[in-house]
């Protein structure tokens, strides 16, 4: 098959138009949709029956009144260890009321210390944990907004009978 000079040009051109599409289809913009929120994640814990608790975080997806979104953390993180004013995670999400936030944890590989000995942290629900909050659930467009999780570890943490450490999927938060 002989291909003319215009055959030719006419292919070079759609190869072009085609590499044109695949590149700007691979380019990452990281600045916010118009009207997202910007949400930081804070940890405070309160009790003192153990030494450490590890826990795998990797995402926190968030589904408001417009739409879905998810903020990567991806820490192994003590949480007896996180001072008050630490960020675990932030990111851009939907603005609009909250209707619903979950903790996305790495459901294997996740202990307690108890007098310098650790113990598995079982997750027999699942990888996703609740977030309830109590009050103030509207992220405002184009502000930023901290999202405190305060764990209880004597309600975030059952002993089974069978002397087995499993957690109890739900944690309050305060939104400010």
């Amino acid at each position: 098959m002989e291909l003319t000079a215009r055959g030719m040009s006419a292919m070079l051109y759609l190869m072009s138009v085609v590499l044109l599409i695949l590149l700007g289809s691979c380019h990452e913009d990281d600045s916010p949709a118009p009207d997202q929120a910007h949400l930081k994640v804070k940890v405070k814990s309160d009790g003192d029956q153990y030494d450490a608790v590890y826990l795998n975080i990797l995402q926190l997806w968030t589904r408001t009144s417009a739409g879905g979104g998810k903020i990567e953390a991806n820490k192994k993180l003590n949480i007896l260890g996180i001072q008050k004013d630490s960020i675990i995670a932030g990111g851009h999400v939907p603005h609009g009321n909250i209707q619903e936030i979950m903790l996305k944890v790495v459901p294997a590989g996740n202990q307690i210390v108890i007098d310098g000995s650790p113990y598995p942290l079982e997750m027999p629900q699942g990888q996703f944990i609740a977030v309830n909050i109590a009050e103030n659930k509207l992220l405002m467009p184009n502000e930023t907004h901290t999202l405190m999780l305060d764990i209880n570890l004597s309600d975030f943490i059952d002993e089974t009978v069978n002397g087995k450490f499993v957690i109890n999927p739900n944690i309050t938060a305060v939104l400010d």
